[in-house]
């Protein structure tokens, strides 16, 4: 592989040219640029370009505007409202000026279950008005407070259906969008945006699933940047010998190993603290991640300006594990640990099917072994692997949380009343003291008092351990040497290619 991608280097690598338009390698189609049913990261991030919304999240992990000029939060015991007010002279791929007649009836088109039944309009449903100030100015009133009310809004696209009282159905070529792009092409493989910015490049996004086809595209220049999949020792190679570019940042993605707490092994605290001590995480991140990644302390990265906790990250310590074993009542007898009642230690570890998942599973375990556990690891297809995950038909799962963008994501994972399969809280965390935390920050009206409220609501996470803490992965993207983003952002969302800067253009 080396000598190939090194004679591929020098024959193509000079001879780079870019156009009007480029391409970019995304890992898998998205399933829906509908922004009614985009639920995986790529139909999102392709809509964040074509479809746009009120609001985002900066390279802080902090709520801007993008549609909006200016947004106020006002909130009451008994009442929340959002007022905006839109930027002037905002208009639809259409030519048609966008105004807060436009999100009166986007609101219409994603509660409505007549012709569409989005998905998402459950949770905007939650508000009862629209109302109009003006013609720039609106406020989105709310039943009640919630803590994922302004993170949702990232999925609330303004847009037109100019045939809707015509049309059976609304099919993706009667929705007009308010992006910067428009839409093309949809192929199976590939789908192409057409900047509506004078002086922009049009976007191709090239599905190419497997990583060394898009090593050799790269340096081929038949793919001109890509956030697709690609494992850190590619990139590394990559990095260290060819003039393909790489920006990367610390992500906001949290990977972690998710502890069942209805199996009776798990339940000791100590047990799940001991376990933690046992992942090598620095060796993993040297030598699997090739440092494209930093070892994690809890489900907040440093990315997360207001809500992440300057906490140790647990070191990898067979002593400290060992302790805490006994202090829970386990004892190890030639070599191999018993619970107080005699039974051997034994864990059920599923995974899914992916290579890489494997590998570091494999690592892990090993460790495990090592320190006298019996670990069964059972790999599995992914669809297999998630149903078996909601049903609690585990001991230990390898997880990632994606996209998440605040404090919402502790409810969502942790709260009692969202145990899977209904809800997120796949590990069946049950804790009153968090409960009771997560129920008071969304009570209170001061900001700093929310916010330290879920800063403690994230402690008991942490020294609850209903996960194992890993690790949080760089966003990486990997480009041609003529190409240069302005800002990439944690969480990997594709705004970044709204603003992209070609260095070998003089």
């Amino acid at each position: 592989m080396s000598r190939i991608l090194s004679i591929l280097l020098i024959s193509f690598l000079s001879s780079m040219v870019y156009g009007a338009s480029l391409n970019v390698a995304i890992s898998s189609s998205p399933n829906s640029l509908s922004p009614f049913f985009s639920t995986d990261a790529n139909s999102q991030n392709i809509n964040r370009l074509i479809n746009a919304s009120l609001i985002d999240f900066d390279s802080n992990m902090q709520p801007i505007c993008q549609l909006c000029e200016s947004f106020k939060e006002f909130r009451t015991k008994e009442n929340y409202k959002i007022r905006f007010k839109l930027k002037p002279g905002l208009k639809f791929s259409n030519g048609e000026e966008l105004t807060s007649k436009d999100v009166q009836k986007s609101h219409f088109y994603f509660t409505e279950t007549a012709k569409i039944k989005s998905i998402f309009r459950f949770a905007f449903g939650n508000i009862t008005e629209v109302k109009i100030i003006d013609k720039l100015t609106f406020e989105l009133i709310y039943k009640s407070f919630g803590l994922d009310h302004l993170p949702n809004l990232v999925l609330f696209k303004i847009i037109q259906i100019p045939n809707y009282d015509v049309v059976d159905k609304v099919e993706m070529v009667d929705i007009v969008g308010a992006g910067d792009y428009k839409i093309t092409k949809i192929a199976p493989l590939q789908i192409d945006l057409k900047s509506l910015k004078k002086g922009h490049y049009d976007l191709n996004f090239v599905v190419v699933k497997d990583e060394t086809t898009l090593s050799l595209k790269l340096i081929k220049g038949e793919i001109d940047l890509s956030v697709a999949n690609i494992s850190p020792r590619k990139v590394n190679y990559l990095e260290k010998n060819s003039d393909v570019n790489v920006q990367k940042v610390l992500g906001t993605d949290y990977n972690f190993i998710g502890l069942n707490q209805k199996k009776g092994v798990l339940q000791n605290v100590n047990i799940r603290k001991a376990l933690s001590h046992l992942v090598p995480r620095n060796k993993i991140i040297e030598y699997k991640f090739k440092n494209n990644a930093v070892a994690s302390n809890g489900l907040f990265a440093k990315s997360f300006k207001s809500f992440y906790i300057d906490m140790p990250v647990d070191e990898f310590d067979p002593k400290v594990a060992y302790d805490l074993f006994l202090k829970a009542g386990f004892v190890r007898k030639n070599g191999v640990w018993y619970d107080p009642e005699g039974k051997t230690f034994s864990l059920t570890w599923k995974t899914s099917s992916n290579k890489f998942q494997q590998e570091l599973v494999t690592i892990i375990k090993n460790e495990f072994e090592k320190f006298g556990l019996v670990v069964n690891v059972v790999p599995q297809e992914w669809g297999t692997f998630l149903r078996g995950v909601k049903r609690g038909e585990y001991d230990l799962y390898l997880g990632r949380w994606i996209g998440f963008t605040g404090q919402d994501m502790l409810k969502f994972a942790f709260y009692s009343e969202n145990m899977a399969p209904k809800g997120a809280n796949r590990v069946f965390f049950d804790n009153k003291e968090f409960d009771n935390l997560i129920v008071k920050a969304e009570q209170t009206i001061d900001k700093k008092k929310e916010v330290a409220l879920y800063k403690k609501a994230n402690i008991v996470v942490n020294e609850q351990y209903p996960y194992i803490s890993l690790w949080h992965p760089h966003v990486i993207w990997v480009m041609s040497k003529c190409i240069k983003l302005k800002e990439i952002y944690p969480n990997g969302n594709f705004l970044v290619l709204k603003e992209i800067e070609n260095v070998c253009k003089n």
